[in-house]
């Protein structure tokens, strides 16, 4: 269907989408190597937010670790001699050292401490969230089993009175290198705000500012969030931050949560959270249970392969009309002669041969201008010489038609002939033996009733008779269809034809055949038998021979049969001819039936 569309296209529709084709073949290599370069430039920007959140995740280690060196200073002072005893007012003291520090880290700051002995029992504590000792020393087992260093992190151990719990520091305080010492926990809080996340704006020394680099990224601006094991925010910083509440991230995040592996990927928020995609770029927080999530819109964050990617579509579309615009224009100048060549030649369909063919051309288009009109004037000459061999066409199709009418009344006539025989020989013969016969059965029914010796004679008088009509009615039967035709085949159906025929006229006869064991299609075999029919009845009635010699010979597929007489002949064109004087139709029909299978008669 799409084929026999395309074959019905104009010269230009079609060159047209020759070149339609082209063209987005050439564009589309374009357009796929230039989306494979923003591709590689989304990769860049995406590697580039994954290297910003490992920063911003080192930022917060390095908080932590000061955390742990602040503790460790104070080592000394917070146990002095044995692990199990320090001296009143520790927590307090190292609480107010932390205090003394209001920029210590830019995400959280400390809220309380505990001191535990080195099996996790309360030793002192100071600050939030302040616990019942026996919760303090349950939370302090567990904590001192999983610290496996000298520093950890781990979840908040409870709430704090208008602020959200951050993160617990656990910093063990070496006694010596052969023995475990107490364990100091630091709680933390965390420093929320709506102002959005500049990277650059942390991890430089007070009063220095970024250069190179460094300065083109501080307007580099992101959300971010920190999320706990449980899904929780526990930091945001940024405008829409809900901290404290289910993180809308942990959902797309769980997966690398499992594997404590990093990633970054585009997030499409839910119809229910009124978030446009962003950008999101989630790393694991060291050895703690935490993930640090940075975030940005979609819009910001991959502004430049947007942008590269939209130049690169424009491009490609003004690319393509303009391409267009000027194949078309090129291609209507070639085929506009055309299109003349194309009316001239539907007028020469359509019979006009008169009117020459005017294209203003000089290139191979004025070359088939010329061509197609010298074709128009032999066409024209043709034509002439055409009309009047129609004309004398006409005239044998009606001599043809005449003599074809004459067969038809001829063969009419003759089936009326034929059923006219029948009915007479019915008449004569078989009417007359069928009423001889009741007669004889009536005889001997009376003779039977009277007891008569004559009733036997009358029985075989009656079956004589019956035997009699039997045999007439077989002779009817063989002349219109003989069964050993169908019985025995062509040749045998001949040789009888011949015997019953010629045979009683003293005519002798001889039949030569090859390969005659072969049997014809039904219809050939008998269209044959018709015609050997016609001509051994015309040698009987009309050529007064004395010899006839019939061959039959059955090779490669083909039949050819010869009948020969020794009569007196007669005129065959005249015969056969329009202008026959004698009205026969056993020629005209023989040469009809040999043509109906496709043969010739001579």
């Amino acid at each position: 269907m799409v084929v026999d569309r395309f074959r019905h296209l104009g010269l230009q529709k079609r060159i047209m989408l020759y070149v339609v084709v082209g063209l987005a073949v050439m564009f589309g290599v374009v357009a796929v190597l230039g989306l494979s370069a923003i591709d590689q430039a989304t990769q860049l920007v995406y590697r580039e937010r994954l290297t910003t959140a490992h920063t911003t995740a080192g930022i917060l280690e390095r908080d932590f670790a000061r955390v742990g060196a602040e503790v460790e200073g104070a080592g000394t002072e917070l146990f002095p001699g044995s692990g199990s005893q320090v001296p009143a007012g520790a927590a307090t003291r190292l609480l107010a050292r932390f205090e003394r520090y209001p920029e210590f880290t830019p995400f959280f700051s400390v809220s309380g401490v505990w001191l535990l002995d080195d099996r996790g029992g309360l030793l002192d504590q100071a600050g939030e969230p302040h616990l019942p000792s026996d919760r303090v020393s349950s939370v302090g087992a567990k904590l001192v089993r999983e610290l496996t260093g000298r520093v950890g992190i781990f979840p908040a151990a409870g709430p704090v009175a208008g602020a959200l719990p951050f993160a617990m520091v656990a910093v063990r305080v070496e006694e010596s290198p052969a023995s475990r010492g107490p364990v100091v926990v630091v709680h933390t809080i965390s420093l929320s705000r709506a102002e959005p996340y500049v990277p650059a704006d942390h991890g430089q020394p007070p009063g220095q500012e970024p250069a190179g680099l460094a300065a083109m990224a501080t307007a580099e601006t992101y959300h971010l969030e920190i999320v706990g094991p449980d899904g929780i925010a526990l930091l945001g910083i940024g405008p829409d931050e809900h901290p404290g509440e289910p993180s809308p991230h942990f959902a797309a995040i769980e997966g690398l949560v499992a594997t404590r592996s990093a990633a970054t990927l585009v997030h499409q928020p839910s119809d229910g959270q009124g978030a446009e995609p962003h950008v999101m770029a989630a790393v694991p927080l060291g050895a703690s249970p935490f993930y640090v999530v940075l975030e940005q819109p979609v819009d910001v964050d991959l502004a430049l392969p947007l942008q590269l990617r939209d130049q690169l579509f424009l491009s490609i579309g003004l690319g393509f009309l303009l391409t267009l615009l000027v194949a078309w224009i090129t291609t209507r100048r070639v085929v506009k002669p055309t299109e003349q060549l194309m009316r001239a030649a539907e007028r020469m369909a359509a019979g006009d041969l008169a009117s020459p063919i005017e294209v203003r051309a000089q290139d191979e288009v004025g070359q088939l201008a010329e061509s197609l009109e010298a074709m128009r004037r032999r066409l024209n000459a043709a034509q002439e010489s055409i009309e009047h061999a129609n004309r004398e066409l006409e005239s044998r199709v009606a001599d043809r038609t005449a003599r074809l009418g004459q067969v038809l009344r001829k063969t009419i006539s003759a089936q009326e002939e034929e059923r006219l025989r029948l009915a007479r020989e019915l008449h004569d013969e078989t009417a007359q033996a069928l009423a001889a016969l009741t007669i004889a059965l009536d005889r001997t029914r009376d003779d039977l009733q009277a007891g008569s010796p004559d009733a036997r004679t009358r029985v075989l008088e009656a079956r004589s008779i019956a035997a009699g009509l039997l045999e007439e009615i077989r002779r009817l039967i063989l002349g219109l269809r003989p069964s050993v035709l169908d019985d025995l085949g062509l040749v045998p159906a001949i040789r009888w034809l011949c015997e019953a025929s010629l045979a009683d006229r003293g005519i002798e006869v001889s039949i030569e055949t090859e390969q005659a064991g072969i049997r014809l299609p039904a219809h050939v075999e008998v269209t044959l038998f018709r015609i050997i029919q016609e001509a051994i009845s015309n040698i009987a009635r009309h050529a007064g021979a004395a010899h006839v010699r019939v061959g039959l010979r059955l090779t490669d597929g083909t039949a050819r049969v010869t009948i020969v007489d020794d009569g007196r002949g007669f005129d065959v064109a005249r015969t056969i001819g329009p202008a026959g004087s004698d009205g026969s139709i056993g020629l005209v029909g023989m040469q009809e039936r040999v043509g109906l299978l496709g043969g010739t008669i001579e």
